[in-house]
């Protein structure tokens, strides 16, 4: 951001990280009756390479099942369809800041570690002069895969599969990564994790990975 910006740019500027902020909060700490809920969430690094074909197990549904109804009896006020309906807002905004190399709007929300690896990435594409595109064209699927209870914590892996174009350019335009013209199918593993009867509603995203 210019530091040499006029008055009236500030004043947009600061409104519109104001709003940011304000549905961030919404979407990560309320249902749809406008009820504080407990949700949080993960985030990925940068990958080219996570195209991957997903596999049912039937035993896996019933145990992934039988770990929901677990989490309801620990915390009786969640909403799955809320939480993940939140979960893809959240998604979208942290994939949306990345690219754009700005996670100060979002950082209250994820893990102090895995916001420093995110920053890092960051760094290292400012630093090369590279540009980041990622347009998610669909979102295929968003499912919980897991659930992890961990002393006084609450832990939900959240599945996303979208179709995504991915383009990576260095300092002269070319791209060095992906195709602008074909998209892919991307599936990201991201974990929140939550404080079981905390004042703090919010969920936080502590882990990242390709599924």
């Amino acid at each position: 951001m210019q530091l040499s910006l006029p008055f009236i740019d500030i004043i947009i500027f600061a409104i519109i990280a104001i709003f940011l902020v304000y549905r961030l909060k919404s979407i990560l700490g309320q249902n749809s009756d406008g009820n504080e809920q407990n949700n949080k969430i993960d985030i990925g690094k940068k990958d080219f390479t996570n195209v991957v074909k997903l596999g049912n197990k039937q035993s896996n549904i019933n145990e992934t099942k039988t770990k929901k109804d677990s989490v309801y009896k620990d915390d009786p006020t969640f909403n799955e369809k809320e939480f993940l309906k939140g979960a893809q807002n959240f998604f979208e905004i942290v994939i949306d800041c990345f690219v754009k190399g700005d996670l100060k709007n979002i950082e209250m929300y994820i893990d102090d570690k895995l916001i420093k690896n995110f920053q890092l990435v960051i760094d290292e594409r400012l630093q090369e002069d590279e540009s980041l595109k990622i347009d998610i064209i669909k979102m295929i699927s968003i499912q919980i895969k897991d659930v992890k209870k961990l002393k006084n914590f609450l832990r939900i892996s959240v599945l996303f599969e979208s179709e995504q174009i991915k383009v990576l350019k260095d300092k002269k335009g070319k791209i060095i990564d992906g195709d602008q013209k074909k998209s892919i199918l991307v599936n990201d593993l991201w974990t929140f994790e939550r404080k079981i009867q905390s004042k703090d509603l919010n969920w936080i995203l502590v882990e990242t990975s390709n599924a």
